[in-house]
């Protein structure tokens, strides 16, 4: 391995429109580039300013190579170079387990050992969510009704709730919880009618004395009671009778009934106006017995039975117990009711409790001083009192437990479809950077598969790889600015190539521009992948084989990717041509309008895939690869330099190639290269002897130098 390692400022940042890529330019990056390049195998190139940073009792020295002192890009920057190596048994240096082959491996024991790893995290993560969970009722470290207070991990909790109050901290969480629709109305109404009943009923039997007020104030409230209860249960009746009909129709009346229960459920305001209305019912029925008690009269009848040993006279006041146990039901009323505010429910209940205690120890106190009591050496008014302030402490707490177990649970399903939205917002910018990054066809393979870390990768019998390399740059901020915008209409050149020819960005580094025609799934010899587990590997085979697509016949040898990848690098010479025209007529540095475009490709078999476990990226290996390379590097500023295979394949589709001669390339010596034939409008120039001109791609256009289309 040859490394080079250069230290120094740089630009970096993501340029162009597709298969985004986080890149570096600058000088110092070239001088790394060069290192590399200029480097001996088995050493790490350093230039003086790298080794001026390290301790060099930690390495063992060298001069340079030869390369690198006569190297052009380093004589640009003078500098001394370094070949390190390390010092044998340095404290830094650790000894690398590798771990054992892959053929000692227990399957079966690695999958049950993944599985319970996998469970116990699954195990973790769930304990640690229900730690989170408020399962508790009161807290003694809160204040009263305060809405701020401190979760288990010390941070104030946006949504618990007080400790008497019940109300969420966040007002606009707690707003949207009392606006929620009201499921069970129907079944609160009927309690509240079965408790109206009751209350009437215990009035009439208390009051021996007729009048006409109680008849028409009994029969006021009770009316009322049943046209909410209609409202509440027609609905539900019409489908017990009618809910498999799917052709019934119902009356006006019935509709109106239908909307005006949808309003109550789904109306705050309207919940609370008959909350109210019904508690004052209440208290009017109540009311009567008050209203008909003569306490005057129940004195003197008390003192004459106690004198004269008569019996007491029942019909000149209301029996005590009777109107403690109307108080009690109208108290458990009042807490009965859901999505009514709690705080309204307990200042509703200490009101009724309050207003009681007035009437039993002052209004009323000799009448209740003189009732049974229901516990011995218990005054009797002490009893009436302890019973409801009884029912009014159990139904708060009742009440309260219940309320705060509904908000979280409310508060737990809100979290979950807020997380549920951002995990699906989440994905969908996941799916919409990977679209962006890789091939469409891997996406889905890489989220199930190479996500795993499973190898992936596909053999081409046929693809044309093109290298364009802009040249005359200076990597600076401005002229980084000005290539980001080349790179950006390259790119939206390459979407229309792409959707009809399967032209692949595979990358832009530096200044070269990379990609390739004919990455198809379909038409991909074989597809195989070489399952990893963890550090170890063993490679399982699996190849599919796939249909070709139905335009190409079966046994065709797919020359046309030559071709589409030429007209391609002739569009972006095209491309760069419109630029530099643009960029010329602009007030800044002349320099920025000058670039020129050199472009080599070859075509062959090669082999594409996704690799590393982080920031994956699709590339391709193999000779065409590696030839276009060539290609791009030997050739000129505004030509197109090809190999002998492509040069073939373009004349026979019409396009002129001109013999260049022998060219040295490395690792191949000197072989055949031709440029291809391109006019000053740049257009492809007709092979000679044929009488045909070159075939034009559809779904493109032809620009001429003056911007018209042809």
């Amino acid at each position: 391995m040859r490394i080079g390692v250069h230290s120094g400022s740089l630009l970096a940042g993501v340029i162009g429109q597709t298969k985004l890529q986080f890149d570096i330019w600058g000088s110092d990056v070239e001088i790394a580039n060069r290192l590399e390049a200029t480097g001996k195998p088995g050493f790490v190139h350093v230039s003086g300013r790298t080794l001026s940073n390290l301790n060099v009792d930690e390495y063992t020295i060298h001069p340079g190579t030869e390369k690198a002192q006569t190297d052009p890009v380093l004589q640009k920057h003078p500098m001394s170079t370094f070949l390190l190596s390390a010092v044998v048994n340095r404290p830094s240096v650790r000894p690398v387990d590798v771990g054992t082959s892959y053929v000692d491996l227990d399957i079966k024991n690695l999958g049950a050992t993944r599985d319970t790893a996998s469970l116990a995290s699954m195990t973790d993560e769930l304990r640690e969510e229900f730690n989170k969970m408020p399962v508790g009722g009161l807290s003694m470290y809160r204040s009263p009704c305060c809405r701020r207070n401190l979760n288990s991990s010390g941070e104030k909790s946006q949504h618990d709730v007080g400790m008497f109050c019940a109300a969420f901290k966040d007002s606009t969480l707690e707003w949207s919880y009392l606006h929620q629709p009201d499921f069970i109305f129907k079944s609160s109404m009927l309690l509240a009618w079965g408790i109206g009943g009751c209350l009437i009923f215990i009035q009439i039997a208390c009051n021996r004395l007729v009048c006409v007020e109680c008849i028409v104030l009994n029969a006021t409230a009770f009316s009322f009671l049943t046209s909410l209860l209609f409202i509440a249960w027609y609905k539900k009746l019409c489908w017990w009778q009618y809910g498999h009909n799917n052709l019934k129709k119902y009356s006006k009346l019935s509709c109106i009934v239908f909307q005006l229960h949808e309003k109550i459920q789904h109306s705050f305001l309207l919940r609370i106006t008959i909350y109210i209305m019904i508690i004052v019912c209440y208290y009017t029925v109540i009311a009567l017995i008050l209203a008909n008690c003569d306490q005057n009269q129940y004195e003197l009848d008390l003192i004459e039975s106690k004198l004269f040993h008569y019996e007491e006279n029942q019909n000149s006041c209301f029996h005590p117990w009777a109107f403690t146990n109307m108080v009690a039901l109208i108290l458990g009323m009042s807490y009965t009711f859901a999505r009514i505010p709690f705080a309204l429910k307990t200042i509703i209940g200490c009101c009724e409790a309050v207003a009681y205690l007035l009437i039993v120890l002052f209004q009323y106190s000799f009448l209740f001083q003189h009732s049974a009591t229901t516990t011995p050496y218990l005054r009797a008014e002490v009893a009436h009192c302890v019973r409801v302030c009884m029912m009014l402490v159990i139904m708060y707490a009742k009440e309260r437990q219940a309320e705060f177990n509904t908000k979280m649970n409310y508060k737990l399903n809100l979290d979950l479809r807020n997380k549920q939205k951002a995990a699906d917002v989440t994905n969908q910018s996941i799916i919409i950077l990977l679209n962006n990054i890789l091939p469409s066809h891997v996406v889905e393979l890489y989220l199930n598969s190479v996500a795993k870390h499973e190898l992936y990768y596909e053999n081409y019998q046929m693809v044309s790889v093109m290298f364009a390399m802009l040249i005359n740059f200076q990597m600076d901020l401005p002229s980084l600015r000005v290539l980001n915008d080349i790179i950006t209409e390259f790119d939206k050149l390459l979407i229309t190539y792409r959707k009809y020819y399967v032209v692949e960005k595979i990358k832009v580094v530096g200044c070269t521009y990379m990609a390739a025609c004919g990455l198809d799934v379909n038409l991909a010899s074989k597809i195989k992948r070489s399952v990893s587990i963890g550090s170890e590997s063993f490679h399982s085979r699996m190849e599919e084989e796939r249909s070709p697509l139905e335009s190409f016949k079966e046994g065709s040898n797919h020359d046309e990717v030559a071709f589409i990848m030429t007209t391609f690098a002739l569009d972006l010479m095209r491309v760069l041509f419109v630029c530099n025209k643009a960029y010329a007529g602009r007030p800044f540095d002349r320099a920025l309008s000058t670039w020129e475009i050199c472009i080599g490709i070859s075509t062959g078999e090669i082999m594409a895939g996704v690799v590393g476990a982080s920031q994956p990226h699709y590339d391709i290996w193999g000779n065409p690869v590696n030839m276009a390379s060539r290609m791009e590097s030997t050739g000129l500023p505004g030509h197109i330099q090809v190999t002998e295979e492509s040069a073939e394949i373009l004349e026979d589709f019409g396009v002129q190639c001109n013999y260049r001669g022998l060219t040295f390339v490395k690792g191949r010596g000197e072989i055949p290269t031709y440029f291809v034939g391109i006019d000053d409008d740049l257009k492809f120039i007709s092979r000679k002897g044929s009488s045909n001109s070159p075939r034009r791609l559809p779904y493109t256009q032809d620009t001429d130098l003056f911007g018209k289309e042809s």
